[in-house]
């Protein structure tokens, strides 16, 4: 009986050993998950924020190119009112010329 309980015994103890190296391995299994999971995690943080710039970038170009469009059509529309501007200047100088002259000649109002 005596042997029954030692081979009873040395199958538990080999049990336990085997239970042992088992958990060793999960945990090992379980750490190398966890760093691959982080690695995903890194992997698709820095696509996320790829491509969030590359769309701020497109963006950016966007509004840069209807800025310089409204500056253009502004810088248009300034040139414009300033010919106005000179053109009018230009006929009362000429009036006033002519207004100066008539005077100085005795020419009526």
């Amino acid at each position: 009986m005596s042997s029954q309980v030692e081979s009873t015994v040395k199958a538990l103890v080999e049990y336990e050993s085997e239970l042992d190296r088992i958990e060793a391995e999960m945990l090992k299994a379980r750490g190398a998950m966890a760093k691959e999971a982080e690695a995903l995690a890194e992997a698709a943080k820095a696509r996320a924020i790829a491509k969030a710039e590359r769309q701020a970038s497109e963006r950016l170009a966007t509004v840069k190119q209807e800025a310089e469009a409204e500056a253009k059509a502004i810088g248009e529309r300034g040139k414009s009112s300033q010919n106005v501007l000179e053109s009018s200047i230009s006929r009362r100088r000429t009036r006033a010329v002519e207004g100066v002259v008539g005077r100085l000649l005795g020419e009526p109002r």
